[in-house]
């Protein structure tokens, strides 16, 4: 009965313990906001399609825009409907439709249907924005619906200029779409990880885009981990995701005459950017140049690259080396080695494909007259070199704010269903809620009265001295025993005993 009651105790007493330590440390696991990358196709207010590629969100949940990551930016920059005016059109020399605007943009708000913001601190937030040069005229404190989940924060409404295409969803180190939703508890660490899926015409797949953590079934290989550049100017190009690129190899399969070139050796490392708001390889003069080099001697093609305006009314979105498909395929693949051993094949499907253009329609269509090459079809701006989504095509990117880090791991480009995972720990994930909270306090309460009772029991029953009882107190000592208490042992004769017999 007492081994029983000291076990009973100890169960109490471990058990109390346990709920103490469970309701003081308990954390669900830290979440994060995954969106679905890749073709976005929307209803303008007139019920027509547009056509554009991005993620879908829902803006004071009445209109429907594509906006693409971007590290130009902190804000979010939604474009509005000015910026597809005729007279502005007609101002920057653009011949397009209102249709193949609207998809070229991915939809615009109206500045009217939102609710006004002012622009102070805006453009000093924003220096990759300002630095190309626009200007910030106006904002918003707009609701924007991430798939399930809404936050409200300051925009910048795009009104004019023709430097970008879509919106920017601003994920650049400041990011006041990270913070807003990190405070509200949305997330649990300023992170974000990027699946950029991808454009080309053979093997073209969706994408995805991990706020608060990254997609662990995108992964097919460890994370090779960077610091985010500080400062983050590259030749006056704000950047905060830079790479050493230790060697560059162009290498053709080409039946006639294979080849493989070093576009970059040892001797002439070059820091390259990296944005996935850009689809294309941006190249400095030296290497484009050599690039355009190898491109004529293996087709043959010997003419000027072909201008946006011979294709006209097709639309592209952001030309890139364009030349007759009469003449043979480019059929090339280039190999990027990043200075800390990370090595990444770009296949010559990511490479080349059909010319995309937007038709009168707005709507994504083959112009097969013509071969494109993912190649910007000027040099970088500054000299400063480029890897947008064609780069990112093979690779997984995880920015770590709270760390000052990114990494890049070799994509799993077969995928199945996404695994989001957060960066966050226990310790630093999600505010509690006030319920969350509360049951943490009643537990830690509860598990104090299990402690205090198992002590006090176990103190009265096993500790505390115990009075004798008065019917027991006549009773000699045990241990001074008198003569006359001692019991006699009676005389054996070993004579009679049997056992001796």
């Amino acid at each position: 009965m007492i081994a029983y009651q000291h076990q009973h105790l100890q169960f109490s007493f471990l058990a109390s313990l346990f709920i103490i330590a469970t309701a003081a440390s308990s954390c669900q696991p830290p979440p994060t906001i995954q969106l679905v990358l890749g073709n976005c196709t929307i209803l303008a207010p007139d019920q027509t399609d547009i056509n554009s590629w991005g993620i879908h969100i829902r803006v004071e949940d009445s209109t429907e825009l594509c906006v693409v990551p971007s590290t130009v930016v902190n804000s979010t920059l939604l474009q509005s409907s000015e910026i597809c005016d005729s007279d502005q059109l007609n101002d920057s020399g653009l011949i397009m439709t209102a249709a193949q605007c609207r998809s070229r943009r991915g939809g615009f708000i109206t500045r009217s249907a939102v609710p006004n913001a002012t622009t102070d601190g805006l453009e000093l937030l924003n220096p990759g924005w300002t630095s190309l040069p626009n200007v910030i005229q106006y904002a918003a404190d707009a609701t924007l619906r991430l798939l399930t989940d809404t936050v409200t924060m300051v925009e910048v409404l795009i009104t004019q200029g023709q430097q970008s295409s879509a919106s920017h969803l601003g994920l650049a180190e400041e990011s006041t779409l990270l913070k807003s939703l990190h405070d509200a508890g949305m997330i649990g660490a300023k992170s974000w990880g990027l699946n950029s899926g991808s454009q080309s015409v053979l093997y073209p797949r969706e994408g995805s885009l991990v706020l608060g953590g990254y997609d662990e079934s995108s992964l097919s290989g460890p994370f090779f981990e960077y610091d985010i550049a500080e400062p983050n100017l590259l030749n006056h190009r704000p950047c905060p995701l830079q790479i050493l690129v230790s060697k560059l190899t162009l290498n053709i399969d080409d039946a006639d005459q294979n080849g493989s070139y070093d576009l970059i050796d040892a001797a002439s490392k070059l820091t390259f950017c990296i944005e996935p708001y850009d689809n294309q390889f941006r190249l400095p003069q030296a290497i484009w140049n050599g690039f355009l080099q190898y491109f004529r001697q293996h087709t043959n093609y010997s003419g000027a690259l072909v201008s946006p305006s011979t294709y006209s009314p097709g639309w592209n979105v952001e030309p890139g080396l364009v030349y007759p498909s009469s003449f043979k395929n480019f059929n090339a693949t280039l190999r990027f080695t990043i200075d800390n051993g990370l090595t990444v094949d770009i296949p010559y499907y990511e490479l080349e494909r059909p010319l995309r253009v937007l038709d009168t329609d707005g709507r994504p269509s083959l112009n097969t007259s013509y071969q494109e090459l993912q190649i910007f079809n000027t040099a970088a701006p500054e000299d400063a070199p480029v890897l947008g989504k064609a780069f990112l095509s093979q690779l997984y990117l995880f920015i770590d704010y709270e760390k000052m880090k990114f990494s890049l791991a070799q994509q799993n480009l077969e995928a199945g269903g996404a695994r989001p995972v957060s960066s966050a720990n226990c310790a630093t994930a999600q505010k509690l809620d006030p319920t969350a909270k509360g049951l943490i306090g009643v537990g830690v309460v509860l598990g104090m009265l299990i402690l205090v009772l198992s002590i006090y029991i176990l103190y009265r029953c096993c500790w505390k001295p115990q009075q004798p009882h008065k019917a027991m107190r006549d009773i000699p000592s045990a241990s001074n025993p008198t003569p006359e208490t001692v019991p006699k042992q009676p005389h054996l004769d070993p004579h009679l005993d049997p056992e001796f017999t």
